[in-house]
């Protein structure tokens, strides 16, 4: 998820409560369901709907007490789960509340994070009702809204503000010249208040606070989330395991990108890493299943990361979590691999491949045949293609952008090599393309044993013609 930094005291109901039952006990005055509109917990867990996580909160902004009342022993909740320091923030929320603040916010754009900056109407209602410091806190307020170009005017703040008195919830988002999206609206319409029953919620209030959190889940730039379903915490060796990867997007819409998938060196893929993302709106979300099989025991990293372009060549992010396994050792593993295999075919592109010294290019093509015909008619494609763009190269042919087609028709050009391995290229390359793509076409192991027999005769012509 997308980590967006909550600045903005009480991120959990459980620290609101305390503050609430402190200073009961300290001033002996009862301020009923006031705390309520200084919780943002329900705002957080609507956000993480969107794929937006809150957290963190400076110790300094929160409310002091004496310290004799502070328990050095029960840490606050916001104390116990605050972010670390390596972690990317997104986003930031804040009250606005003074001049400092507002260059917190303003260091925040500019570095491309969206920002929501709270009016506090709840803090200073609730903290300040009647004295002379509420006009002071509200001067500090109207100089710190100007220097983000909010109207102090139309975000006027009175006393007693957070008792809600049917007022609907508003918010807007103000034109920038940074990379990140600056949205204001009150503190108390963010707060629990606004999703209780009988207090500020409503049908409109909820679409209202939705629209918002839409908006600022998307940013000016392109930027992929993925997140992984079915994630397990181990697997055994040499087992395949199917991740489902859902792929979201936090930035504008756009027509097709290709997207790359990043593996741990001691995961074997038996599918495509490498997936086309079609038109895909913002916010708007797909999905597609990799298979992979882990070769080591141990922990490792299984995802470390992922990469796109877009089809119009604009730079695009990925976020992408890292993914760890615990991977262990299976029984029967060693048997297993080990069993003669009794397609003739296969056999044969195996035989072929070790007397080339390449026996590790084609030695998991029998267990992937047997998981997944569509991949393994996919790789045989692959290694076609690594074949074919190696002699190329090591003939001094510039094949930068060459499709393999292109490549082919260089190969016959050449005349070195007979018409039947033309054929079988042509033949590899067209059925390892349905293996790639999405297709209605059916494919089973007959098609693996035409394009294995396919391979060993290009490969055996190969090393008739040294080109290998």
């Amino acid at each position: 998820m997308l980590a967006i930094e909550h600045k903005a005291y009480h991120l959990y109901r459980e620290d609101a409560y305390r503050e609430y039952c402190m200073s009961v006990d300290i001033y002996q005055a009862y301020q009923p369901a006031s705390f309520i509109y200084l919780s943002f917990e329900a705002f957080k867990d609507a956000c993480a709907k969107h794929g937006l996580f809150l957290v963190g909160l400076p110790t300094q902004t929160r409310v002091k007490f004496p310290a004799e009342h502070e328990l050095e022993n029960f840490p606050w909740r916001h104390q116990r789960e605050t972010i670390s320091e390596s972690t990317e923030l997104r986003g930031l929320i804040l009250r606005i509340r003074s001049v400092e603040d507002a260059t917190i916010a303003k260091e925040a754009l500019r570095l491309g994070r969206n920002v929501i900056v709270l009016v506090p109407s709840a803090i200073l209602a609730l903290h300040w009702p009647s004295n002379s410091d509420f006009d002071e806190a509200s001067q500090k307020l109207e100089a710190a809204l100007s220097i983000l170009n909010i109207s102090p005017k139309d975000w006027q703040i009175a006393q007693n503000a957070y008792w809600n008195s049917g007022e609907d919830i508003n918010w807007s988002e103000i034109t920038t010249n940074t990379s990140g999206r600056l949205f204001v609206t009150h503190d108390a319409f963010l707060s629990d208040g606004f999703f209780l029953e009988g207090y500020g919620f409503s049908v409109e209030n909820q679409r209202n606070i939705e629209s918002l959190i839409k908006e600022f889940a998307c940013f000016k730039a392109n930027l992929i989330r993925l997140s992984y379903r079915n994630v397990v915490q181990s697997w055994p060796t040499g087992e395949p395991l199917t991740i489902v990867v859902d792929v979201s997007n936090h930035g504008p819409s756009f027509d097709e990108a290709i997207l790359r998938i990043e593996i741990g060196p001691q995961f074997e893929a038996l599918s495509p890493l490498e997936r086309t993302i079609r038109s895909l709106q913002s916010l708007n979300r797909t999905s597609f299943a990799i298979q992979l099989v882990p070769r080591e025991d141990g922990n490792f990293p299984m995802v470390v990361g992922a990469s796109a372009s877009l089809k119009d060549a604009s730079s695009c992010e990925v976020h992408s979590e890292q993914l760890n396994l615990n991977v262990r050792p299976a029984l029967g593993s060693s048997q297993r691999s080990s069993v003669p295999q009794d397609d003739e075919t296969l056999s044969r592109l195996i035989r072929v491949f070790s007397d080339a010294n390449m026996y590790t290019e084609v030695e998991n093509l029998p267990e992937l045949a047997r998981i997944d015909v569509r991949s393994c008619l996919n790789r045989i494609r692959t290694i076609t293609e690594r074949i074919v763009f190696n002699y190329i190269e090591k003939h001094g042919i510039n094949h930068r952008g060459m499709t393999l087609e292109a490549a082919i028709r260089v190969l016959k050009n050449h005349s070195s090599f007979s018409n039947k391995t033309i054929g079988y290229l042509h033949t590899i390359r067209v059925i390892g393309n349905l293996g790639s793509h999405a297709t209605n076409d059916p494919l089973d192991d007959v098609d693996v044993r035409i394009l294995s027999y396919a391979l060993a005769s290009v490969v055996e012509d190969f090393i008739r013609q040294n080109g290998l």
